[in-house]
């Protein structure tokens, strides 16, 4: 069988008659490729250092003419014939603190040239028959397409899911993945071209002014007469926000794909989710739902197409389809993904079964209600020591002065504080080194200057997070007869879990205590899994495939065993 060898990023098994593109693509190399390997654009042209492959082809002679004496041929169209050895100009992702396995790419958005000046018997028709001449499958053209097209009838036509939305001069063009948390909302600005991640930006979610948690939410959707409309708007109106520091066009975002818990989602496209707020706790819908830009008043195409991803049921939503498409836990035969935020869920396969749980941990973790909290971002305690003495060390995100603790300096603290002797098992500060009294309450004072502490008042706060996260793992592996033993892997999404400790998050009991070996972090899976469901068919194939199969297990509350639960340790 020939190998593929990329330069710098190591080498591939080619099946026969593959073309380099198919061959790269389906490794997951980020290559550009506007016209989807038609042999179109010529963007994907790679420098071939030595090897054999197919003669040039008409297009490749055409598009590349002298270059090809220089050794650049098209990936869509030269065949790998024996072993091969190739250099590509790649745009590297600049994704930070997440894991992205690689998947095969499949471009959602192709570009392509047209010349419609005949205009028989429509400048429409004569567009569509010209695409369908190069190959390329197109329905209809959109209304702002056909408003261009009045006045340009030759360039590069833009097509989504079979509708010419834009017509362009450029071949550029854009995916938006977005996250849309309960406290916090990210999104990633993804090159349609070539798979790349080219920027990210995260803000906090403009809907907490209508209340801290999703319950909140919930009830101000069903009591206020516009609540529904306001928390879309919020939600939008912060996705905007996101999109403005981003630095591209937003006419040039085409594409659009939303994560987040079934509230999240629900409000996102205007859907009321009331029947969330009740027993038996059902979604309105789960499938994924689409929409256009404009309807939504997104700042991108207004003909660029909307999707969210699946809703598995309950509380569970698309964020962990996404979390499970980066997580891969199908690799394994006994698995648990645990994301933890300010609704927490937890997914547990044993073989073929998949069952899920949610529980409302509160924000605790994103630093919200807390005295020093903060989010994860610069001036956050993120990482804390403290010595036998009782004297902190800590590292500050940034490098500069301290300005409070985020939530992954909080399970450290906690578990140092443990470990120390001035915190016990059920969650009471002793008298010690720094710990004084605040406003008539007990705190270990990190910096008096800054007033940076942990609180008495902290410490039930965080219990109460750590016990509801701690109560359904456990629930859910006595529902399957799993041990914490027979885990093979943990798998910790999120970004708050992205920055932990796996050993002082074992410590508080926020984690099974499982061999370090077995536990993965993957940050912020929601997100990255929304930008391979944008790339990828077989991702999308893959999040329709879990929808169906995950169950949603409703965890009892048994006031006494959830109370049980809320001492520190597993």
């Amino acid at each position: 069988m020939p190998k593929l060898t990329v330069k710098q990023l190591g080498t591939f098994e080619v099946k026969g008659g593959e073309t380099l593109l198919e061959v790269l693509r389906r490794h997951g190399v980020p290559v550009a490729a506007g016209c989807g390997g038609l042999g179109l654009c010529g963007l994907c042209r790679v420098k071939i250092l030595q090897g054999e492959l197919s003669p040039p082809s008409t297009r490749e002679v055409e598009l590349l003419g002298q270059q090809l004496d220089k050794g650049w041929r098209l990936a869509c169209q030269a065949k790998v014939l024996g072993d091969v050895e190739v250099e590509i100009p790649l745009r590297r992702a600049t994704a930070k603190f997440r894991v992205r396995p690689l998947a095969s790419i499949s471009t959602p958005v192709l570009f392509a040239p047209f010349d419609a000046s005949g205009g028989e018997p429509s400048y429409e028709e004569r567009l569509l028959e010209t695409l369908k001449a190069a190959g390329v499958e197109a329905s209809r053209a959109s209304l702002s397409a056909l408003n261009t097209l009045s006045s340009k009838v030759s360039g590069l036509a833009v097509i989504v899911e079979s509708e010419v939305v834009d017509i362009a001069d450029t071949y550029v063009g854009y995916g938006l993945a977005v996250d849309v948390g309960t406290t916090s909302v990210a999104a990633s600005l993804v090159d349609l071209l070539s798979g790349a991640v080219v920027a990210e930006a995260v803000t906090l979610n403009s809907q907490l002014k209508f209340g801290a948690d999703i319950i909140s939410r919930i009830r101000h959707s069903i009591t206020e007469p516009n609540g529904v409309r306001q928390l879309q708007e919020a939600a939008v109106n912060t996705v905007n926000e996101l999109i403005s520091k981003l630095g591209v066009a937003s006419a040039k975002i085409y594409r659009v794909v939303v994560a987040g818990n079934s509230v999240m989602q629900h409000l996102f496209f205007g859907v009321n989710p009331g029947p969330l707020g009740f027993l038996p706790f059902r979604p309105v819908y789960r499938r994924p739902i689409t929409a256009k830009g404009k309807a939504l008043g997104l700042n991108v195409h207004p003909d660029a197409h909307v999707e969210s991803l699946p809703i598995l049921g309950g509380y569970v939503g698309g964020d962990v389809v996404g979390d499970l498409l980066t997580a891969r836990l199908s690799e394994y035969n006994t698995a648990m993904l645990i994301d933890v935020g300010t609704n927490g869920e937890i997914v547990l396969k044993r073989g073929d079964e998949y069952v899920a749980a949610s529980t409302p941990a509160g924000p605790a973790f994103e630093g919200v209600g807390l005295h020093s909290g903060m989010m994860a971002i610069e001036g956050a305690i993120e990482k804390v020591r403290v010595s036998s003495g009782g004297e902190p060390e800590y590292e500050v995100i940034g490098g500069g002065e301290a300005k409070g603790i985020c939530g992954s300096g909080y399970v450290d603290l906690l578990a140092e504080l443990l470990r120390a002797g001035l915190l016990s098992k059920d969650g009471r500060l002793a008298r010690g080194p720094r710990v004084k009294e605040l406003n008539g309450v007990l705190a270990y004072v990190i910096d008096e200057r800054k007033g940076i502490a942990l609180t008495q008042q902290d410490i039930r706060k965080l219990q109460l997070a750590v016990g509801a996260v701690k109560f359904t793992a456990k629930f859910l592996l006595k529902k399957m007869g799993v041990s914490t033993e027979d885990l093979e892997k943990v798998v910790v999404a999120g970004d708050f879990g992205y920055h932990l400790d796996a050993r002082n998050a074992m410590e508080v009991g926020l984690l099974p205590k499982v061999d370090d070996s077995a536990m993965e972090y993957i940050g912020n899976g929601s997100l990255t899994g929304a930008e391979l469901y944008m790339i990828s068919r077989d991702a999308r194939e893959e999040a329709l495939r879990l929808a169906s199969v995950c169950r949603v297990l409703d965890v009892p509350r048994d006031d006494r065993s959830f109370i049980a639960e809320l001492t520190f340790g597993w």
